[in-house]
């Protein structure tokens, strides 16, 4: 999931703000009202540009039908203010790109079906939790390949320990694997360079599956 920029932001906390506080959607009038945006159109257009990144949905021929699907949460909120007050991010390269593969214990084949949709929804939360940008994502029955752009604060290994754990949440909650279980193989792939990540990807997987053949 893309994220937001600074303006579409607005406008999703001020349709968050709204619906709280009336409990129901606002109009148009009323979103451009609570940001300082007189322009109709362009209230219009930024909720056009947050519906595309699938944060909201909207009956187009509906007042009042917007519905939010994805919200960042209270402490990423929090965080961003603290850091526009004291003005941190001036100066800084904002994004990293790195490319990640992770294999199941095994070759497990867990992410197939509804496990598959489930852990493609849990990475795009991850990603809206953390402020990063998923730019390709690929979930295959043994393995999760996926090229993500984070904060330069964010290490490899942290973003890797963040998708381990999300993988591992979703499939004690599907019975794929009990507490304290090891769900993912080692090692993984982390490059900087994302048009290596097929490559690395591949020689990964056989990697495993010659340490599994070496085991039995």
């Amino acid at each position: 999931m893309e994220p937001l920029t600074e303006r579409q932001r607005n406008v999703l906390e001020a349709l968050e703000r709204h619906s709280r506080e009336h409990g129901f959607p606002p109009t148009l009038r009323e979103i451009g009202q609570a940001i300082g945006l007189s322009n109709v159109s362009a209230v219009r257009g930024h909720l056009m540009a947050i519906e595309k990144k699938g944060y909201i949905s909207k009956d187009s021929d509906k007042a009042r039908s917007i519905r939010i699907l994805h919200s960042p949460s209270l402490f990423s909120r929090l965080k961003r203010r603290l850091h526009e007050m004291a003005r941190t991010d001036e100066g800084v390269f904002h994004h990293v790109v790195y490319g990640l593969a992770l294999v199941t214990r095994d070759r497990l084949p867990l992410f197939s079906g509804a496990r598959k949709e489930d852990m493609t929804h849990a990475l795009e939360k991850e990603a809206v939790e953390r402020g990063w940008q998923l730019v390709d994502v690929k979930v295959e029955p043994t393995h999760v390949v996926l090229v993500v752009k984070v904060w330069p604060n964010h290490s490899p290994q942290l973003v890797v320990r963040r998708i381990e754990s999300a993988g591992a949440a979703l499939c004690r909650r599907h019975r794929g694997i009990r507490p304290g279980e090891k769900l993912w193989a080692r090692p993984h792939v982390i490059t900087t360079d994302p048009s290596e990540l097929d490559s690395l990807t591949a020689l990964l997987l056989e990697e495993v599956e010659s340490g599994e053949r070496k085991a039995r």
